[in-house]
């Protein structure tokens, strides 16, 4: 290893003298007249002692050597110095910037020892700086390696979850995997009070299509089943495959039946279709049984041994069909699957009706308007509950086209009683928040009106909207709400008090009427709270500048306490039932003198 030795002095006589005494110890002599000199020979070259004057005009030797130390810290620092700056010396030799020091005039051979064990101390401290340096990387190293240890280890710990939690031929959970699964969403369901179903797919008669195809078509056509199976469920389900031809399903958050026979009817109808395995063409169908949480178990295994008893009840009823384990489920479903289907075709059929029922001014006690109400005449059942039908038209996507029919229907309706020659009617139809919804709203209800000749700018049209739907997204209401009376609509909000309303919002609103719900109507006269929600309502409505109806008066009492109160208008029985349009028709000619319009609605 080449020693380099540099020597700093403004004397040139003294660097001579000492570079002739050293030359023939073996060191790499640089030479520096200052400071300034000797930092590039320090850059350049790997020098081990500095040796240095104290007294330069530059800079003196301590502030020198305690730069070098600061730059270059394995570099051995020596000093030579006169007695007078022993103090000096001192305090830099304590700050550690200089090694040793050298008395002037110094001691050749003394010198020349000094050299030889500071040479001997850098090359310890390179030594050593070097074993820090190896072992600095041999950690590196073993970090290197325990992380590829650990990213193996997960690896392996990934692919043995793999081979214990999922089918190794689908990749779908087993039932190891659907188990867990399964007892999660009975808990979650159990705080929450919802439900769950476990729904079980079996291919009838697979083991002889297997026969047929032989082991490797029959995993082609298991993994062609798991992939169209994968494509009927929601979102939140779960697929799995325990073995065999056998399929279950998770259905957790379930809102109603309907969603549990939305799946199950995908299931079926997934193997309408032939499956192609090479040049076959193959046709399947399977068995589904299903158990619902918590009427049919709370728990993994007796969901599980009931979905399997129903599926093989399917196969015992002919196959290719679903049955639920428990007998009224199974009548309920079925009962609302005759429903949908029936209700899918109502409409084409001509089983829809508009009911009205009279809208009374309190004052005058003469009719003022008059509200259309839904109603489907099942060609077996006869007429179904309308709440019924209204959330399976909601469910099944269906309010929108029927809403449209009930709004074409009630304008034609008010246009032939105004060809008539009864006065001017006003329309109001209560829209569901599907429709509510689209962006092209205003020009399907002007299609409409034109399509029946009624002109919108007189204000005859009148929506019903409810509360929840129009706090959803108060910003898009508003413009949507500024829409519809741009083109001369009246609105209203349907049932006030029972959802959530933002006094601001309803002074923004552009809302023409509220109408008071008729659970607090059938309150008056008994509860007190009743008469203060009613008297807040009407008093907040005219505060609005609002028109005010009370929905549901069946008593006098109501009347009277109503009238009282300032009510504007009333509907109910104590007036008339909903009657159909013939029967309306008349009551509107009976009261022609004073009739100003006409109210109607999806459903009531």
């Amino acid at each position: 290893m080449e020693r380099h030795l540099l020597l700093v002095d403004d004397e040139a006589n003294v660097l001579s003298a000492l570079s002739r005494l050293l030359r023939g110890q073996g060191y790499q002599i640089h030479i520096a007249n200052g400071p300034a000199a000797a930092l590039p020979i320090l850059e350049q070259f790997p020098v081990g002692v500095v040796v240095s004057d104290q007294r330069m005009p530059e800079m003196d030797g301590t502030e020198f050597l305690a730069r070098v130390r600061e730059r270059w810290p394995d570099t051995v620092r020596i000093l030579l110095t006169a007695y007078a700056e022993i103090a000096t010396v001192a305090e830099a030799i304590n700050k550690g910037a200089v090694f040793k020091f050298l008395l002037k005039p110094h001691d050749d051979d003394l010198l020349k020892t000094v050299l030889a064990e500071a040479f001997q101390h850098h090359e310890l401290l390179v030594e050593n700086q070097q074993l820090i340096d190896d072992m600095r990387h041999a950690n590196a190293h073993l970090q290197q390696v325990r992380n590829d240890l650990q990213n193996n280890l997960t690896e392996k710990t990934r692919e043995l979850g793999e081979t214990v939690h999922y089918d190794g031929l689908t990749r779908l959970p087993n039932r190891l995997l659907l188990r867990e699964r399964v007892e999660q969403a009975v808990a979650f369901a159990l705080r929450n009070g919802g439900k769950v179903a476990v729904v079980v797919a079996d291919l009838d008669r697979f083991k002889l299509v297997n026969e047929m195809l032989g082991s490797s078509g029959g995993d082609q056509l298991l993994l062609a089943v798991a992939e169209r199976f994968g494509n009927c469920m929601r979102a939140c389900d779960t697929i799995a495959r325990p073995g065999g031809d056998e399929f279950i399903f998770l259905l957790p958050e379930l809102g109603s039946e309907h969603d549990i026979t939305a799946v199950t009817q995908r299931i079926l109808g997934a193997c309408v279709q032939p499956f192609s395995i090479g040049s076959e063409e193959i046709y399947l169908t399977c068995s589904i049984g299903v158990s619902v949480y918590p009427y049919d178990g709370d728990g993994f295994d007796v969901l599980m041994k009931n979905a399997e008893a129903a599926m093989y009840h399917a196969k015992d009823q002919g196959r290719n069909n679903c049955q639920f384990y428990a007998r009224e489920m199974n009548a309920m479903v079925f009962g609302r699957l005759m429903l949908e289907t029936g209700l899918r075709h109502a409409l084409e059929r001509n089983e829809f009706e508009l009911y009205y029922q009279p809208q009374i001014d309190f004052q005058s006690r003469r009719i003022v308007g008059m509200e259309a109400l839904l109603r489907w005449r099942h060609p077996d059942l006869g007429f179904v509950p309308t709440n019924e039908v209204i959330t399976l038209l909601e469910e099944t996507g269906l309010i929108e086209p029927v809403g449209e029919w009930i709004l074409r229907t009630a304008c034609t309706q008010a246009k032939q009683w105004l060809d008539a020659g009864l006065p001017p009617l006003r329309m109001s139809v209560n829209l569901s928040a599907r429709q509510f919804k689209q962006a092209d709203l205003a020009d399907r209800i002007l299609r409409v009106l034109a399509e029946v000749g009624l002109d919108p700018a007189l204000g005859r049209l009148d929506l019903e909207l409810t509360e929840s739907m129009i706090m959803q997204d108060a910003e898009m209401t508003l413009r949507t709400l500024r829409k519809l009376t741009d083109i001369g609509l009246k609105l209203s909000i349907d049932d006030f008090g029972t959802g959530y309303s933002s006094l601001s919002y309803l002074r923004r609103f552009p809302i023409h009427t509220l109408k008071i719900d008729q659970s607090f109507t059938r309150d008056l006269g008994k509860r007190d709270d009743a008469a203060a929600i009613v008297t807040a309502i009407i008093a907040l409505s005219h505060g609005l500048k609002l028109n005010v109806i009370a929905e549901g008066v069946e008593t006098q009492a109501q009347f009277d306490i109503l009238r009282g109160l300032g009510c504007d208008e009333y509907q109910g029985y104590l007036f008339s039932r909903p009657v159909p349009a013939q029967q309306a028709t008349e009551l509107l000619q009976s009261n022609s003198d004073s009739l100003t319009g006409i109210v109607c609605r999806v459903a009531k």
